[in-house]
């Protein structure tokens, strides 16, 4: 079947780049949620079951997501950042399944973590777009 908009097919190096900024900044925002917003609140859940470790894991995520969502919007390693966003997502659906009572470590639904598995998992495969360092090759 032919495209109805065949006008639009040049642009088709931008959807990339949108898609690479949304998801640097939904990155961007949940770090800083860990780090800043929520931190208590994360660290005395996981204190509950991990008392030693506690501050570590909401540090090391907390920065973990932040420089992920800065090389998204940067568009610098893109395809790296997409896989950390690709464990980041992974992890937070694990812990939505299997860790009921650690809501607040991934606050968002179980269907935001498979989007943005899968929109990570878009940007592995397609690369940074339009306005990145990341060139192609």
């Amino acid at each position: 079947m032919l495209n109805i908009f065949p006008n639009l097919l040049f642009l088709g190096l931008l959807s990339p780049f949108l898609i690479r900024i949304a998801l640097g900044i939904i990155f961007l925002w949940i770090g800083y949620s860990y780090l800043f917003k929520d931190r208590e609140i994360i660290m005395k859940q996981i204190s509950d079951r991990w008392p030693k470790i506690s501050a570590p894991i909401v540090w090391f995520y907390g920065i973990f997501e932040i420089i992920a969502g800065i090389f998204l919007a940067l568009g610098f390693l893109t395809q790296i950042a997409a896989i950390a966003g690709i464990l980041i997502s992974a992890d937070a659906l694990f812990v939505k399944w299997l860790y009921k009572d650690l809501s607040s470590i991934a606050k968002y639904s179980k269907l935001f973590y498979m989007l943005i598995f899968a929109v990570s998992l878009s940007l592995l495969f397609s690369g940074a777009g339009a306005f990145a360092f990341d060139l192609p090759l």
